[in-house]
């Protein structure tokens, strides 16, 4: 807790995961902590984590699970598209449990602990979003069904950096059109006959058009949650990602005008 509380900036929450798995008959635990708050876009950005676990690996069987693993973690995160010089997530090992050796990444007895490890790191990102400078929201975004899996991470992110999109959730506005916007300026390929958008379990788009009996005022209700889920179904491909994001707020504009380094 104190190495989390002593790299916050402008974090308003220490931000910590913890994962217990098995390598073989052994049980290992993994723990980490973060720090990071804005500009976390892209990779990773202003993000400082720290990874430590008690299992016997070796850095090259470390390092590999790791960088599998940042990908759809703390690579798949964005506050407000900005970045800085300055990043780095991290692992070290202790090796005071002494489990069967692992030589590659690929053996079955390391399936649990590569599980565990992208539990702590997509812990870890999903607390780096929600305490997002100045955010009111936590969005998740399902890109589905894309021609390639560049192809739903140009949309996610066009959609997840939108200040258009993200202003209209912060103020709880179902504005689905600026969703349609994003999506179109990704600059990938879509079908638009069966795009399909849905907030949360409410559909609005489908086969390229509004539903028939789409309800503004159900999906304004919705907005107001802190969690939020927005599908987006593409249908040129089998390719699919996910990217975690958060509103624009003028508490963001706040901090950042006052914020000196």
């Amino acid at each position: 807790m104190k190495a989390a509380l002593a790299m916050m900036t402008t974090d308003k929450k220490p931000k910590l995961a913890m994962e217990e798995c098995k390598i073989g008959s052994e049980k290992i635990k993994i723990y980490g902590v973060a720090k990071g708050s804005g500009m976390i876009h892209p990779n990773m950005a202003t993000t400082l984590a720290y990874i430590f676990t008690d299992a016997n690996l070796s850095n090259e069987i470390l390092n590999k699970l790791l960088k599998k693993n940042i990908e759809t973690t703390f690579n798949s995160i964005s506050c407000d598209s900005d970045m800085s010089t300055n990043d780095m997530v991290t692992i070290f090992s202790t090796g005071l449990v002494k489990h069967s050796r692992v030589k590659n990444i690929n053996e079955k007895k390391i399936q649990g602990f590569d599980k565990a490890l992208n539990n702590v790191l997509l812990n870890l990102a999903k607390r780096v979003v929600s305490d997002g400078e100045g955010a009111t929201k936590f969005i998740t975004l399902f890109i589905k069904n894309c021609k390639t899996v560049d192809d739903a991470k140009k949309i996610g992110f066009s959609i997840a950096n939108s200040p258009l999109v993200k202003t209209a959730i912060a103020g709880e506005d179902p504005n689905w059109g600026r969703i349609i916007m994003a999506i179109g300026k990704a600059g990938a390929d879509i079908n638009l006959k069966k795009l399909s958008i849905k907030f949360g379990n409410h559909t609005i788009i489908q086969n390229g058009k509004l539903v028939e009996n789409y309800n503004e005022s159900e999906v304004a209700n919705y907005m107001k949650n802190e969690n939020l889920d927005i599908f987006v179904d593409i249908f040129t491909g089998s390719k699919n990602y996910t990217v975690y994001t958060m509103d624009l707020t003028n508490e963001y504009i706040k901090i950042n005008s006052d914020y000196r380094s």
